[in-house]
């Protein structure tokens, strides 16, 4: 079996910071903030976005040809098998 270890993205790292997890991401009043900022710049999960309704501004944001792909893995998860 083959894992493939990923670097945790600013919004998990912003996270960690914090001290939240899945459960108490939403309530924090210091993350949607920063989110609120970064929505643009930096991946943040869309379930996160949807619960606060916000929206990302495409021509805003860099070029991440992945963001799809990236938005059906766990934020929170570090190492992940193959």
């Amino acid at each position: 079996m083959a894992y493939l270890y990923t670097s945790a993205t600013a919004f998990e790292r912003q996270a960690r910071k914090l001290g939240l997890n899945e459960r108490t991401c939403v309530a924090s009043k210091v993350l949607r903030l920063w989110c609120e900022e970064n929505k643009d710049r930096y991946y943040i999960p869309e379930w996160l976005l949807a619960r606060w309704g916000m929206t990302v501004t495409p021509s805003l944001a860099p070029e991440q040809p992945f963001r799809s792909f990236v938005t059906e893995l766990s934020c929170f998860a570090s190492v992940r098998k193959l």
